[in-house]
């Protein structure tokens, strides 16, 4: 397969999580009436490493390579970032409204290349450049509501807060997706993310089991579907897309949330929306042009 046909299926990958995840977001609200955040992402990241351990098993004795030190240094490097994201999302989204709560969070986008850039040195051409200034407004028109005023408060701090642990958690996976295998990587960040947030879900919160029974089908779609599938299919889809394009595709997840609420809530949406949807599949498709008219990147084992 050349590099071309590569970059296209890692498209392919990062977009379907966007779908996944987009498709999550009403299991995620009915879990939010019984659980506590930590109590809910200790038991999504639970089944997400439960669902994907088999597989590095299998995979482990196909290609005779054990767990080593290099993967738990990656794994628990990333699950660290991935539980501080989490939490604080949960933290902010109770105390600020949805449609702000989705924008502050998606600013990931904006984030990526700029931290990256900082920290990592990361090139960004200028195809991307163009597609952020039109996903901006693209993500502004589809999650704050018409005449709705924009004040930061104590939920915003934290939902900002979160937006720059995303985009951290999409930079250390671009750094350690090619020390370890994607099967790995997912395993040991989620069993990390799930042994702490169990640990603070203990000292913090009360387990109810009946609670948890109430909720336990959208906790499996989040643990399964979300948590496993999702970031498995983003770590494979970042072995050949670069961070910031990673992102851009990512942030389609308020596209695909709107998508969900018109299918399974009978949400509509208005003029404004699609609008806003229209801009981000422009910024997606000019990211997507200016990565194929690239040299294209050295193939990553």
């Amino acid at each position: 397969m050349n590099d071309r046909m590569k970059t296209l299926r890692a498209c392919s990958l990062l977009m379907l999580t966007a779908i996944i995840w987009g498709f999550a977001m009403a299991a995620q609200q009915k879990i939010s009436q019984y659980l506590g955040p930590f109590t809910c992402n200790a038991l999504r990241f639970l089944i997400a490493s439960m669902t994907l351990f088999p597989f590095m098993i299998l995979q482990n004795k196909k290609t005779a390579a054990p767990v080593r030190k290099n993967d738990l240094a990656a794994g628990l490097t990333v699950g660290v970032v991935i539980f501080a994201a989490a939490f604080c999302q949960q933290a902010g989204v109770g105390e600020t409204g949805a449609g702000k709560a989705g924008f502050i969070t998606a600013l990931y986008v904006v984030l990526v290349p700029l931290v990256g850039g900082v920290l990592f040195r990361h090139k960004t051409a200028l195809s991307t450049w163009l597609s952020l200034l039109i996903a901006l407004p693209g993500l502004y028109l589809l999650c704050i509501p018409k005449g709705e005023s924009f004040t930061l408060t104590r939920g915003d701090a934290w939902m900002l807060t979160g937006a720059l642990f995303w985009a951290m958690h999409i930079l250390t996976t671009d750094l350690f997706v090619n020390r370890t295998t994607a099967l790995k990587l997912c395993v040991i960040q989620f069993s990390v993310a799930a042994v702490l947030n169990f640990l603070c879900a203990l000292i913090f919160e009360e387990l109810i089991l009946s609670d948890i029974l109430k909720v336990i089908l959208p906790l499996l779609y989040c643990g399964m579907a979300s948590n496993g599938l999702g970031y498995l299919f983003q770590t494979l889809g970042q072995k050949h897309a670069k961070p910031a394009h990673a992102a851009l595709i990512l942030s389609l997840e308020c596209v695909f949330c709107l998508v969900a609420g018109a299918l399974l809530l009978q949400e509509r949406m208005s003029l404004q929306g699609y609008i806003g949807s229209a801009l981000m599949l422009i910024a997606v498709l000019l990211s997507q042009l200016g990565m194929l008219k690239n040299t294209p990147q050295p193939e990553r084992s």
